[in-house]
Order: C-alpha cells, then structure tokens, then sequence
C-alpha cells in the first residue's frame, strides 16, 4: 500500500481499494464475482458496500501485478513490450526499403545497360546483313570496307 486510502477499521469500499492498486472499480468488482476474494458487505441497510480489508487488498494486489487485463505493471510492461517490438519493426522496414531502393537503382543500372547491348546488337546484325547484300564485285571493290 502506498498510504494514499488507509484501511478502515472495518475496511475500504471498492473504489478506494481499486485507487489503492491502480486499477478501475469495474476489475474490483470482477475480481469479487470471480472469488479471487470475499469481502463483507457493510451493515447499512441502503446502499450496502463491501468492505475490503487489508489482506483482501493485499491478494487483489498479488493478482493486478499479474494480470494484464487489471491496468497495473504487468499491463506496463506488455505495452513497454509491444513498444519496443513495434520500434523494432519499424527499424527493419526501414532497413528493408533502403535495401529495395539499392536493388531498384541496380536493377535500373542493368536495364540500361542491357538497352545499350540490344542496340549494339541491333547495330552489328544490321552490319552483316548489309555485307551478306553485297555482291562479289562489290566486295572486290572494297565496299564492304565503308560498311
């Protein structure tokens, strides 16, 4: 216990004890209903409360530390996790994109040089069907020299 709600002699209602542990009235309540403990109701005719004692409270405390779903410091630390998972991702997308990036800069190095090949190519079998057009007098001549 932090001191900020001292149990009562008889013992505090819900909501201090759920101010007590960090936690809502509503896991309180449930917490009750599921057994985990079972607080006396107070003797006031209207509006009856239970009255957790100090034991009581020490038991719900046991249980928010180790339920996530209560909002204390097992839920911290499943967020802190999950934060840091999250960054960790982020970190390897990144790192995946600047990757992509250096595979599209290559990939695009390759075309062009593989456009270049093709029109070399293109040049070369333009030149040897111009010679195969030549005629035998025409390579004694020597113009296949200027093709």
């Amino acid at each position: 216990m932090t001191g900020e709600a001292p149990v009562a002699k008889n013992g505090m209602s819900i909501k201090q004890a759920a101010a007590e542990l960090g936690v809502s009235a509503k896991w309180v309540r449930r917490q009750i209903e599921a057994g985990v403990i079972a607080p006396e109701r107070s003797s006031a005719k209207r509006n009856a409360r239970y009255l957790i004692t100090a034991d009581e409270l020490a038991a719900l405390k046991l249980r928010a530390d180790e339920d996530p779903t209560a909002g204390g410091p097992a839920l911290l630390a499943r967020y802190n996790q999950l934060e840091a998972e999250r960054a960790n991702l982020l970190a390897q997308v990144a790192w995946e994109r600047a990757i992509a990036q250096e595979q599209q800069k290559a990939l695009a190095a390759e075309q062009q040089r593989a456009e270049k090949l093709a029109a070399e190519l293109e040049q070369q079998r333009a030149r040897v069907e111009a010679l195969k057009s030549l005629s035998a007098w025409d390579r004694l001549r020597g113009r296949h020299k200027g093709i």
